[in-house]
């Protein structure tokens, strides 16, 4: 497939995208924020139950830090900041036989001082149990040198959109690393995060991590997300690429498993991995042969963030992922076939050292 049909078949998507109105093409590429790129809405309408990134990375030795950002570009698309009463915030976490623990926050309504207070839960083996309640805004003591926090910070995700817009819709802009540098578009928005820091015997060794937001009644599932990008990439730009519509980017949300991602609804999800692969390796001059994206369709999928807590070499993609993790640079070179290899942005330099590790949120 050649790049002008890549570029062509996006354009047209991109034209489409530009009555959506201010805040929308500005995310048009995210890791989740938004399920980008098609119709460029949160989930179900839900800009309150839309997951941005999940991230697993040490804190010392002996603990985990468990994070998940909601609520993308804070105050400037989603106007809503509070999080949802009627939403459960989940940051899952799957051992070796694949058996789920789940971290819940609950959250009640604003109050006067405009903050809200909520609950975490541990649910496991079918369980609740409380670990902990809190108010956001507020570091939490969940036992011991166990933390929670739940409010709003800076958004620690990073990347060149410009220069991709440019790369993938021809607009005639600014190309990837111009003159050696990048430009984030990122660096100046905020967002919600929820982040756990919890001891390595609380999480376990060898685990799979996702994040999802569920109704309280337990109907409807809005979000979920683990690797940074599946959903948005994968599934978005094969729907850019032959209709227009977002269809199977919902669709995808709604499982519940991810372990159902390769093969339900008669492999869909698979069978876009493998189509978008070969559509954006063709930027490379020599596409990515079907068993060569297969191939790589059985690493991506299911949509679990895998992390061994005794590597501490994080990567963002194949094991944890740290604020600091450059996965767009990974994951331009796997998708493109190396033929864009880098968007030249270096990581934000207001993380913090100490616990909630996201940088304090922009003015």
């Amino acid at each position: 497939m050649s790049k002008q049909r890549l570029k062509t078949g996006v354009a047209v998507g991109a034209a489409a995208l530009a009555i959506v109105g201010f805040g929308a093409p500005m995310l048009a590429k995210a890791a989740d924020h938004l399920d980008a790129p098609g119709k460029l809405q949160s989930p179900l309408g839900r800009h309150d139950a839309d997951i941005n990134d999940v991230y697993a990375f040490p804190a010392g030795n002996d603990d985990t830090v468990l994070a998940m950002t909601t609520h993308p570009a804070l105050g400037v698309v989603t106007t809503q900041t509070a999080y949802a009463t009627d939403v459960l915030y989940k940051i899952n976490v799957a051992d070796a036989k694949n058996k789920v623990e789940s971290f819940v926050l609950k959250f009640g309504g604003v109050r006067n001082d405009g903050t809200q207070k909520y609950t975490v839960t541990l649910n496991k083996d079918g369980r609740n149990k409380q670990l902990g309640s809190g108010v956001t805004g507020q570091n939490v003591s969940l036992g011991g040198d166990q933390r929670v926090f739940a409010g709003p910070r800076s958004d620690p995700f990073f990347f060149d959109l410009d220069a991709f817009n440019n790369t993938i819709h021809a607009t005639g802009g600014r190309s990837f690393c111009a003159n050696g540098q990048g430009v984030d578009f990122f660096a100046g928005l905020n967002t919600n995060a929820i982040v756990l820091k919890l001891n390595n015997d609380a999480v376990g060794t060898k685990v799979n991590i996702w994040g999802s937001t569920v109704s309280t009644n337990g109907k409807t599932q809005y979000d979920r997300m683990g690797r940074p990008a599946i959903n948005t990439v994968f599934n978005g730009f094969k729907e850019v690429f032959n209709s227009g519509v977002d269809a199977d980017k919902d669709t995808f949300n709604a499982v519940r498993n991810p372990l159902n991602d390769p093969t339900t609804h008669n492999g869909l999800f698979t069978k876009n991995v493998i189509t978008v692969l070969q559509e954006f390796s063709s930027l490379s001059g020599t596409p990515y042969t079907n068993k060569e994206a297969s191939d790589l369709a059985k690493v991506l999928l299911p949509d679990r963030l895998p992390y061994d807590t005794s590597d501490h070499m994080t990567n963002g993609v194949f094991n944890g992922r740290a604020l600091t993790d450059d996965v767009i640079d990974t994951e331009l070179n796997v998708v493109t076939k190396g033929a864009v290899p880098s968007d030249c942005v270096a990581a934000h330099t207001d993380y913090l050292s100490a616990f909630p590790f996201l940088g304090v949120p922009h003015p």
